[in-house]
C-alpha cells in the first residue's frame, strides 16, 4: 500500500545531472525520507474502495505520481545555476470512470521541513501542518461504521455545490471521507492491492 520513492530519486538524480551546468558545481537535492513518503499512501496496484452516498462501491486507482526537483529556498527558476534543490512528489488517485473528483496528495521536502498538502480536484487544497491536531472520527453507519484515530479533519471555505464540504485524511489510510456540498460523498471501505 505504501509508495516507495527510490526509483523516483534515480530519475531525479538523472534529471538534475542533465540540468546542471559545468559552472554550477555540485548540486544538492533534498530528498524525502521513507517516513516522509508514507504521506503519499497509495502505491502501484492499489484499489481504493469507497462507498458513495447511494451505498455503491466506487474504485479509485493511482493514475499518476510525479516527482520533480524545485529550486531551493533563495533560488528561482530563472537563476542560471541552482545548486540547492528540494523534492516535490504529487500522487493522484481517480475513479475508474473518471467521473468523480480526483484526489491528490502532495509533499515537498525541504532541508529543514516537510510540507504536506491534500486536495480534491481543483476545488480545494489544504496543508497539513505540524501544529494540526489529528482527531478520532467515525465514518459510515451501523455495521459499516469504522473509527479512525489520527485523522485530520479539513473543512472547505467555499460553499459551491461541487466543492468539498469536509475531508478526513489519515497518514495510514489516506482519504477516509470526502463529502461535497451537493450531497455526494466517498467513505473508505478498504484498500486492496492486486499486485
Amino acid at each position: 500500500m505504501k509508495t516507495t520513492v527510490k526509483s523516483f530519486f534515480l530519475l531525479m538524480f538523472a534529471s538534475a545531472t542533465l540540468a546542471s551546468c559545468e559552472n554550477c558545481g555540485d548540486i544538492s537535492i533534498t530528498e524525502p525520507t521513507p517516513e516522509d513518503s508514507q504521506w503519499l499512501v497509495y502505491g502501484t496496484g492499489d484499489n481504493v474502495l469507497f462507498r458513495n452516498e447511494k451505498d455503491d462501491t466506487i474504485t479509485y486507482q493511482r493514475t499518476g505520481i510525479y516527482v520533480q526537483s524545485v529550486p531551493g529556498d533563495g533560488y528561482s527558476v530563472s537563476d542560471d545555476c541552482i545548486d540547492k534543490r528540494n523534492t516535490q512528489v504529487t500522487n493522484i488517485i481517480e475513479d475508474k470512470d473518471r467521473k468523480l473528483p480526483y484526489l491528490i496528495t502532495y509533499i515537498l521536502k525541504k532541508p529543514d521541513s516537510l510540507i504536506v498538502r491534500i486536495g480534491v480536484a481543483n476545488k480545494n487544497a489544504w496543508e497539513i501542518k505540524g501544529s494540526d491536531q489529528p482527531q478520532t472520527v467515525t465514518v459510515g453507519e451501523g455495521e459499516d461504521e469504522i473509527t479512525y484515530n489520527n485523522a485530520y479533519v479539513l473543512k472547505a471555505d467555499s460553499t459551491a455545490a461541487d466543492s468539498p464540504k469536509e475531508v478526513y485524511f489519515t497518514k495510514d489510510e489516506g482519504f477516509v471521507k470526502v463529502e461535497l456540498y451537493n450531497g455526494k460523498k466517498l467513505e473508505l471501505i478498504e484498500i486492496k492491492n492486486d499486485k
